[in-house]
């Protein structure tokens, strides 16, 4: 292709040819240098809303905080016709100790006063008695045989520990750093002020390690489970095992929610924790790790689509316009999705409802395609191509259009990795992952962590199987009589 003068015709036949090579190399060097610019400054304009960069990565004159809603003037707390919240009071009959509190004499006139009140004022005091440990001793006897000299130790009876510390012990000393994020050195203070228990900071990872044995049976039964599911939400973060690079991954299901700490970021990693036979709609980001699953099984997150589209705003002239167009059918989707969400809206109103909206996004992007802006077109088209996930979670129910189950489970090792800044070793990363599977499942189905973490303890000391992480509609009969 001839590229075309820069001067009016009859100038640019005047021009020497050393004199045209010159001008169109620097004409070129211009452009490229205008481009350059143009990168620049949309990376320094990028924030929260237009990548993926963290909401605590924004500058103080983010757009963020300059949104900020100004006072109202009313004073903080609840307001009136505020629906408040009180304990509720624990039955008469679970109540251990009642001390009843009558008045003697009349506070008028002195005269002293007997009877009961047919409906007293009842006042609860709950209190946390001092936690003193329980210490079994077993005197171990060996004794020799008065025939041979061979000395004989008495049999090790079932379920006690070799170590020093009992399962609940355990379970306390691996929840700690497991699922409130503490150190070591702060979970030795904690078990010391808190429970009486003086353990030293090698002792903890022994617990760690041997909490992670206990469960590792129910945690494979979880992943198998979430490969079972209809549908499933898969991310994965920045994390560091030792002096290597790392992957934080989750795929989070209803009931079932089970991480892994690799290596690698790619595609085998996703693969490994759905299984080569995952059959449901997977809820995912636009990472290149998830084209592999056939596009009409994924819903890509709309949540990470506004970002994207943010972006397209700020590069002006027909992106923008094509980005504001994208925005506002975006805001309308989001404002019908919550009142499904909320049972305001019925699914079947939602779907007729969203036909135009899917028709005019994809007319905005066929013409974000052709916008001029490199940026904009390269997103328009891929969208488009993968335009089959952008709606699944309209004609089916249970599917979000965003991933934040997800994110969600990943918020809490997040904070782990900037407390910690990862893991050490792989077995640090084997704990890592078990704990905070078992925790955020239990968690999905208001189960006691605690009391689970004891059960699969003592199990281990029994050489039983431990509980089911599943829903019990999911266990076996024969596993929920072991749970």
């Amino acid at each position: 292709m001839d590229t075309p003068p820069l001067f009016p015709s009859e100038i640019w036949d005047r021009t020497p040819p050393a004199a045209q090579a010159l001008l169109l190399h620097l004409a070129t060097r211009v452009a490229t240098l205008e481009a350059t610019v143009q990168e620049l400054r949309e990376q320094w304009r990028q924030d929260s809303r237009t990548s993926s960069r963290p909401p605590s990565s924004d500058p103080p004159t983010s757009p963020r905080e300059r949104r900020r809603r100004q006072p109202s003037g009313r004073r903080p707390g609840g307001q009136p016709g505020h629906r408040g919240q009180t304990r509720m009071l624990i039955p008469v009959e679970e109540v251990d100790e009642v001390i009843v509190l009558q008045p003697a004499f009349c506070v008028r006139c002195q005269q002293a006063l007997d009877g009961d009140d047919p409906q007293p004022q009842r006042h609860q005091v709950c209190e946390i008695p001092p936690i003193r440990p329980v210490v079994t001793e077993y005197p171990w006897h060996r004794l020799s045989c008065p025939g041979c000299g061979e000395a004989t130790p008495a049999a090790w009876p079932a379920g006690v520990p070799r170590g020093m510390r009992g399962p609940r012990a355990q379970a306390v000393g691996s929840l700690c750093p497991g699922a409130y994020r503490l150190s070591k050195r702060t979970t030795q203070r904690v078990l010391d002020d808190l429970c009486g228990l003086q353990v030293r900071v090698g002792t903890i990872s022994q617990l760690e390690a041997a909490t992670t044995e206990a469960v590792a049976a129910p945690v494979e039964e979880a992943r198998t489970c979430v490969q079972e599911q209809s549908s499933a939400h898969l991310d994965e973060t920045g994390w560091r095992e030792g002096r290597q690079r790392a992957w934080w991954w989750v795929a989070a299901t209803t009931w079932v929610t089970v991480f892994g700490i690799r290596l690698s970021r790619g595609a085998k990693v996703a693969r490994d924790l759905l299984g080569e036979a995952f059959g449901g709609l997977l809820v995912t980001d636009r990472w290149s790790a998830y084209p592999w699953y056939p596009v009409r099984w994924r819903q890509r997150c709309w949540a990470h689509l506004l970002r994207d589209i943010e972006a397209m705003i700020g590069r002006g002239g027909r992106s923008q316009e094509s980005g504001e167009a994208l925005q506002s059918q975006a805001h309308q989707m989001f404002h019908w999705w919550h009142r499904v969400r909320d049972g305001t809206l019925s699914r079947s109103s939602f779907r007729s409802s969203m036909s135009p909206v899917r028709r005019e996004v994809e007319r905005r992007l066929e013409a974000g395609s052709t916008c001029g802006v490199p940026k904009t077109e390269g997103r328009c088209r891929e969208m488009l191509k993968l335009r089959q996930a952008l709606w699944p979670f309209v004609p089916l129910a249970g599917v979000e259009p965003t991933n934040q189950p997800a994110e969600r489970a990943m918020r809490p090792g997040v904070l782990w990795r900037k407390g910690s800044c990862g893991t050490h070793s792989a077995q640090g990363s084997r704990f890592v992952e078990s704990m905070m599977t078992v925790v955020t499942t239990l968690k999905q189905q208001q189960r006691n962590v605690l009391d689970y973490l004891t059960a699969a303890c003592e199990a281990a000391l029994h050489h039983a199987p431990a509980p089911s992480l599943l829903p019990a509609s999911q266990v076996a009969p024969s596993d929920q009589v072991a749970a």
